[in-house]
């Protein structure tokens, strides 16, 4: 059974429209055919992902007795709305991108229309499907493109808060652009290699040895304890692993790694590459790969970790080319700079475009049914989008072959198949060589839908209903409204 994945308002409006007081013209509120766009205010570009966690929700949307009695016990008297929805089964049509396909800020990725009375109550379902993956793939795209060609590996378990959100974390980093995840519940469902090598508790665990060292044959004497540690732990992962070098302190820590991997030939093999989690990476990377270079060391990956962002990478890569890959947590999972803040939002009720205007022209929405029109040169790289109405024909500059993006996606209660998430890792990078300068791709609203958006603005905008004659407007107010008429009696 599904849960009340809904805001109050949905159901309130939800059982309003569904009372004769509130038809249109022509028949209830509830049964007027609408549609509402979904997109994204707050990314400069994101994948479109979540698609497989829509149809979760719109396949798990009864209603338990439970749930519709709470809804008819409130304050509200929803009765009619919990009616609608205790056995619904949502016959509406959702038109989206391609899963995976790389969208741009402002752009519908997706729409749906049906009645109103339960297409409006599907909003939250949309904004949780698509708000987390899309953020997440996103930030994975850009740390891909911070490190080049370098590893980068999913480290964000620890700051999740549970497993199902942390594997759903590491999937769409995945997509955008990760090669792997320490998440052993994540791997194992992308059927992928775990990474991960030992933590700074391991080295803190052999302290006894300083108590009872052990004896350095090559030295005659006693063995730091970091370095009994590492050999410990080079012996027990005799195919290959990583050290940890900040235990203590990173420069006493190559020494110590040096000290075991020399010890033994076995040793030496299995020490395939070193870890560095903390202070300036950059210098600490460099310097300790080439003192185990001065040690007969070569051919060790450098992975650095702690509390990386994307403009840390990037740094990292100009000062350090060798390092050879980064462990990316806190950034990825808990400390987000942005979110997608994906919205939902009427564009046509009843065949009839609509929108909500803002002083803010940024939160001004989109007018009419709507399509994305994506442009491709010669070479079959992407020249530009134009946002524009479903029945425009459109011609982009320079362009070749003119794209829509969106498409159905459900209807009739059946949607398309949605590809593997190795298909869907695999489209994001094609797509990604495809934009020449994707922070500054060109994405531009038709002239027809611009006129459109303006002159239903200017309609909506003008009210010729004699207000001015049934109520006071205080003169410290009245310069925020359309111009008061002279006969109008100030308070």
């Amino acid at each position: 059974m599904g849960t009340l994945n809904i805001d109050r308002y949905h159901a309130a409006m939800g059982n309003a429209s569904y009372k004769d007081v509130t038809r249109l013209h022509g028949k209830l509120l509830s049964d007027a055919e609408a549609t509402f766009y979904v997109t994204q205010r707050k990314l400069r570009f994101a994948p479109c992902l979540g698609h497989e966690r829509l149809v979760r929700m719109l396949i798990n949307s009864n209603i338990d007795r439970p749930r519709v009695r709470f809804l008819e016990q409130d304050r509200g008297d929803l009765k009619l709305f919990a009616e609608a929805i205790e056995d619904m089964h949502f016959v509406g049509a959702i038109r989206a991108v391609r899963p995976a396909t790389i969208m741009f800020a402002q752009e519908p990725f997706a729409d749906i229309t049906g009645p109103f009375g339960l297409t409006q109550a599907q909003e939250i379902k949309f904004e949780h499907a698509f708000d987390l993956p899309m953020t997440t793939a996103s930030l994975a795209m850009q740390f891909r493109m911070a490190a080049e060609d370098r590893w980068l590996s999913d480290f964000s378990l620890r700051r999740n808060g549970d497993i199902e959100r942390a594997v759903e974390v590491a999937t769409y980093a995945f997509i955008g652009g990760f090669n792997d995840t320490s998440n052993m519940e994540a791997a194992h469902r992308l059927e992928i290699p775990a990474v991960g090598t030992e933590a700074h508790y391991w080295q803190q665990s052999f302290m006894e040895y300083m108590q009872e060292p052990e004896i350095d044959e090559r030295t005659n004497r006693p063995k730091h304890f970091e370095q009994v540690a590492f050999e410990r732990w080079l012996d027990a992962n005799p195919n290959g692993t990583t050290l940890l070098l900040d235990t203590i302190d990173v420069f006493m820590g190559a020494v110590h790694a040096a000290m075991a991997a020399t010890s033994t030939e076995a040793r030496r093999r299995a020490f395939k590459g070193f870890r560095v989690d903390s202070g300036d990476l950059a210098k600490l990377g460099e310097w300790c790969l080439r003192f185990f270079e001065a040690n007969g060391l070569r051919g060790l990956m450098p992975i650095l970790t702690g509390d990386l962002d994307v403009e840390k990478v990037r740094r990292i890569v100009e000062e350090f080319p060798a390092a050879a890959g980064f462990g990316v947590g806190t950034k990825l999972a808990s400390e987000v700079e942005e979110v997608a803040g994906v919205i939902f939002k009427e564009c046509i009720i009843e065949g009839l475009p609509t929108l909500k205007a803002s002083h803010n022209p940024e939160k001004t929405t989109l007018p009419g049914l709507l399509q994305v029109f994506r442009g491709t040169d010669e070479a079959g790289n992407y020249v530009a989008d134009v946002i524009g109405l479903d029945d425009e024909h459109i011609e982009i500059p320079g362009a070749t072959k003119v794209e829509r993006l969106l498409v159905t996606f459900w209807e009739n209660g059946h949607h398309d198949a949605i590809p593997s998430i190795t298909k869907q890792k695999a489209f994001v990078e094609e797509q990604r060589h495809r934009f020449s300068d994707i922070n500054n791709y060109p994405v531009i609203l038709s002239e027809r839908l611009r006129r459109l958006r303006e002159e239903l603005t200017t309609r909506m905008k003008a009210d010729e209903s004699g207000w001015q004659e049934v109520l006071n407007v205080p003169d410290e107010l009245a310069d925020k409204l359309p111009a008061v008429k002279d006969e109008v009696i100030s308070s």
